[in-house]
């Protein structure tokens, strides 16, 4: 599953670091958090990742989230929850090309 990969890891661990690099879009939903990445950052397979035009949704599995918990706290501190845990991530990816952005949002459930 796509949203398992070193790919979807790299891009959030960029995100992480570089946030002066990305574009954080308001936030419309309590438990969301929408990020556009230059599409000039590198990515492997792109094509599989960050599909042209159309939006890929995948459940996160729950090693890939055991794994990463750190870094998917990270972003889940950003959103406008109260409640202190999630049990699931969801991730949907684009690529913007008009708009040369990379689209990551991520949904905690």
């Amino acid at each position: 599953m796509a949203s398992n990969s070193d790919s979807i890891y790299n891009v959030l661990t960029f995100v992480q670091r570089h946030p002066d690099r990305v574009i954080f879009n308001p936030r419309e939903y309590a438990n969301t958090v929408t990020v556009g990445i230059p599409d000039s950052v590198k990515v492997s397979n792109p094509e599989i990742y960050f599909p042209s035009d159309h939006l890929s949704v995948n459940l996160l599995a729950d090693s890939f989230v055991g794994e990463y918990g750190d870094l998917l706290n990270h972003f889940y501190e950003l959103t406008k929850q109260s409640k202190p845990d999630f049990r699931e991530v969801w991730v949907t990816t684009s690529h913007l090309k008009h708009q040369n952005l990379y689209l990551l949002d991520l949904s905690f459930e």
